[in-house]
């Protein structure tokens, strides 16, 4: 799976100067990039929404509301026959969109290409996010 730096529209709204710029956002990136959504929206969206049920916007339970109210639903990690995970560059997924879940790091699959601000291809794929009926 090929790797492509994407911040997901964040540098329309808040310019990217400093590596440490590139982190904390993951959540909202990770979806502006899979829904085909504008950065901004998104970050509203998940603030109101967090701010509605008392966690960041970057919380699990927010980002998991947040997605299941616009249609996407969650799924069990891809496992291979022994029963390991795989690894989110070797994912075995047809083309589409996907949000990733790994250990730490929420990330964008698009069309088999691996979009974000870092390459994280390495780790563990973990639940992933798939619009209904796909």
């Amino acid at each position: 799976m090929q790797f492509i730096k994407d911040d997901g529209g964040r540098d329309k709204y808040f310019p990217l100067k400093y590596k440490k710029d590139y982190t904390g956002d993951c959540v909202i990136r990770a979806i502006a990039i899979a829904t085909c959504t504008d950065y901004k929206r998104v970050w509203d969206d998940l603030f109101d929404l967090g701010h509605r049920m008392g966690h960041l916007p970057n919380d699990r339970r927010v980002f998991e509301e947040y997605l299941a109210c616009i249609g996407w639903e969650k799924h069990k990690p891809m496992r291979k026959s022994n029963g390991r995970k795989y690894k989110l560059k070797n994912l075995p997924i047809d083309d589409g969109y996907y949000i990733v879940h790994t250990r730490k790091h929420v990330t964008a699959i698009t069309e088999r290409e691996h979009r974000d601000t870092w390459n994280c291809g390495n780790w563990c794929a973990n639940s992933y996010y798939k619009m209904k009926g796909e």
